[in-house]
């Protein structure tokens, strides 16, 4: 179905810029306004133990993927949590989701106990994939949400960003950060059929256009 493809255009910039980037936001003719009420993004992502996933982003392979368990708000417990598979098809993308609506205390259960929670919860294909493979990073950061007046064009801001390595250990590490760079990251994002739409809303915004990957962020910071 060729409404699940979306653009997904990121530009990074050291977040003492912050409040230049929502000026530009504010300021854009798209006419931007606040779409859902700022909160904070929890993702625990899981790799192969080789790191294939991870390796995959390093090289620019074309077709890759990421696997991720999401939940929103400032606490280790999981609410709106969802297991998500993100898939990359060049400059394309899109997501399957497997909604997951019990709740699990992160800071207080064994990665055992994780696991065997996600599986239960989870279709078979979903339930495949986290069973095969192991918790690699945990990453947090605020989003704050806007959409253009049209509704065809949203745009992100992610800061205040932290990860926690999980190779070691049967339980989560909630403790001990790593080291990340004081970035924000603004995400412009419209479907497939938008193409032209989503240049013309880029083209206003004076910032350089990169790669970035906060899984590969996290990682950069523990291996």
């Amino acid at each position: 179905m060729e409404e699940k493809y979306r653009y997904e255009i990121k530009m990074v910039f050291d977040a003492l810029r912050l409040h230049e980037v929502r000026s530009w936001v504010y300021g854009h003719s798209d006419a931007f306004h606040v779409a859902y009420p700022p909160r904070q993004v929890n993702n625990i992502y899981f790799d192969t133990i080789e790191r294939n996933l991870m390796m995959d982003h390093l090289d620019g392979v074309a077709n890759r993927s990421k696997v991720r368990f999401r939940w929103y708000g400032e606490s280790w417990l999981t609410k709106g949590a969802q297991i998500e598979v993100k898939i990359k098809e060049s400059q394309l993308g899109y997501k399957k989701i497997q909604s997951v609506p019990d709740t699990i205390d992160i800071s207080k259960s064994s990665w055992a106990e994780i696991v065997e929670f996600l599986q239960r919860d989870s279709a078979d294909e979903f339930s495949f994939l986290i069973g095969g493979l192991k918790p690699v990073v945990i990453n947090q950061y605020k989003r704050e949400y806007y959409v253009s007046m049209d509704g065809l064009v949203r745009v992100t801001l992610d800061y205040d960003m932290r990860a926690f390595g999980q190779s070691f250990g049967f339980r989560p590490n909630t403790s001990f950060q790593q080291m990340l760079q004081n970035n924000v990251v603004v995400e412009m994002k419209s479907t497939k059929n938008n193409h032209k739409r989503i240049a013309d809303s880029l083209a206003e915004f004076p910032l350089y256009c990169t790669q970035n990957s906060k899984y590969l962020n996290g990682m950069e910071s523990v291996i």
